[in-house]
C-alpha cells in the first residue's frame, strides 16, 4: 500500500469555522423529543493497544430515538425548521403545536434516502400525523423498503429505476406538485440550500455529546473518524472539530465504488462520480451536498477509502466487542485500520491521540463479500 491510497490536507489542521446560527437550539429541540437520551460512547482499549495509541472509543448510534440509525437528530431538526418556517411558529414551539400547524395547512413530507434518512422522516411524519412519501434508488433493498413502510399508514415507498440522485430528482419534483409539500433532504442543489443546512445543525447534538462524554472522563477528541454519504453529517463534524479553538483531526471513509468525496478532494474539485451498489448504502451517494463541499476541501484533514472485504471484517470485530454496528457504522473502523498501516500520522493516530469512530447505524442484513464467503466455505 502507498501513501496515494490516503488524501491528507496539512493546512486542515489551522482552519477555523464559524457557525452561522446557534445550535444550540437544536440540540434543546432534541431534548424536548419523546425518549431522548444521549447514544453510548464505547472504548476499544484492546484496539487502541494494537494501534499503539492513548484511547479508542465509539459512538454508538445503533438506537437513537428508537430508530436504528442517527439520521432522526438531523429529519427531525430539518423537518421542525421547515413546518415551523411553513407554518409561522416560533422555534420554542412545542411538536403538539407543530402538528396542529401542519395538519391546519396540509402539510406533506417528501425525501429521497437509501435507507435510514428516509425511515427518519417517515417518524417525523408518524409524530406530527402527516403524509410522507419516500423515494429510493434501484439499489434499494425489499426489507429497507418494508422498514420504512413500516412507519404508519401514511407512509409511501418509491423504488425509482435510476441512482439516489435520480431519487432526489424526482422527490423534489414530486414534492413541488403538491400544495404545502415540504422535502426534507439532507443534501443540496441549486435552489435548496436551507433545508440541508438545519439537518447538519442538527447532527451537532451528537458531536457535542461526544464532547461531554469525554469531559466526564477527562478526556478530549484528538481525531474523529466519520463516514461520508451526501456529506451532512461529515459537515457537522468538520464544524464542531474547527471551531470554538478546537483543532481536532477529521478522517473521512467511504466505500472504494462510490467515493465521491475522496474523489474530489484528489482532484480538488467538485463533480459528481458514477457510483455501484456496496453493503455500505448509505454512502452510496455520487454527488457530495454542495453546501458542505467548501468546507471539505478547506476542514478535512484526511480521507480514505475502504473495500467491502474491510468494512465485513471491522463490522465482526465490532460485534464481538458489544458494538452493535452496521457496514456504514463499521465503515470508521475500517478506515482507521487501514490508515494505521499505510500512514498512522497522515490519519490522526500518535502515541497520545484519542479517537472517536462514528458507528452510524446498527446492525441489519447485507451480502457477505465474495471473498469472505468463499473463505467460510472452505473452513472445515
Amino acid at each position: 500500500m502507498s501513501n496515494s491510497e490516503i488524501y491528507h490536507n496539512p493546512e486542515a489542521r489551522a482552519w477555523k469555522y464559524t457557525y452561522d446560527t446557534d445550535i444550540r437550539l437544536a440540540q434543546a429541540f432534541h431534548r424536548r423529543l419523546p425518549g431522548y437520551q444521549e447514544s453510548p460512547l464505547v472504548p476499544l482499549p484492546e484496539l487502541a493497544e494494537q494501534l499503539g495509541i492513548r484511547a479508542v472509543f465509539v459512538k454508538d448510534e445503533s438506537s437513537r430515538l428508537g430508530l436504528p440509525a442517527f439520521k432522526i437528530l438531523g429529519a427531525s431538526w430539518g423537518t421542525f425548521r421547515a413546518v415551523a418556517e411553513q407554518t409561522i411558529l416560533p422555534l420554542d414551539s412545542s411538536l403538539e403545536e407543530l402538528a396542529s400547524a401542519a395538519h391546519r395547512v396540509n402539510t406533506v413530507l417528501f425525501a429521497a434516502t437509501e435507507g435510514n434518512h428516509g425511515r427518519a422522516v417517515a417518524r417525523m411524519g408518524k409524530i406530527l400525523d402527516v403524509p410522507v412519501h419516500i423515494f429510493m434508488s434501484r439499489f434499494a433493498s425489499r426489507e429497507t423498503c418494508q422498514k420504512i413502510e413500516s412507519e404508519g399508514a401514511h407512509v409511501t415507498v418509491t423504488v425509482v429505476a435510476g441512482t439516489y440522485d435520480d431519487a432526489v430528482t424526482k422527490a423534489y419534483d414530486e414534492s413541488r406538485r403538491v400544495p404545502n409539500g415540504l422535502l426534507i433532504q439532507d443534501n443540496a442543489f441549486e435552489g435548496y440550500e436551507r433545508v440541508p443546512a438545519w439537518i447538519v445543525e442538527g447532527y451537532s447534538t451528537l458531536l457535542v455529546e461526544v464532547e461531554q462524554q469525554l469531559q466526564h472522563q477527562g478526556l478530549e477528541a484528538s481525531t474523529i473518524v466519520t463516514p461520508i454519504g451526501v456529506g451532512s453529517l461529515g459537515h457537522a463534524v468538520v464544524a464542531h472539530c474547527k471551531s470554538g479553538g478546537k483543532h481536532i483531526n477529521v478522517l473521512t471513509v467511504e466505500p472504494e465504488n462510490a467515493a465521491c468525496l475522496h474523489h474530489n478532494l484528489k482532484a480538488h474539485k467538485w463533480f459528481t462520480i458514477e457510483t455501484s451498489a456496496t453493503i455500505m448504502n448509505g454512502l452510496n451517494c455520487g454527488t457530495v451536498s454542495p453546501i458542505s463541499w467548501p468546507v471539505f476541501v478547506k476542514g478535512v484533514d484526511a480521507s480514505i477509502t475502504i473495500s467491502e472485504v474491510e468494512c465485513h471484517n471491522a463490522i465482526q470485530y465490532l460485534n464481538a466487542h458489544g458494538v452493535n454496528s452496521g457496514p456504514c457504522g463499521a465503515a470508521s473502523l475500517a478506515a482507521v485500520r487501514k490508515g494505521a498501516t499505510i500512514d498512522p500520522k497522515a490519519t490522526g493516530l500518535a502515541e497520545d491521540a484519542v479517537v472517536v469512530l462514528l458507528s452510524t447505524e446498527g446492525a441489519r442484513n447485507y451480502p457477505i463479500p465474495r471473498s469472505c464467503a468463499d473463505l467460510i466455505k472452505r473452513r472445515p
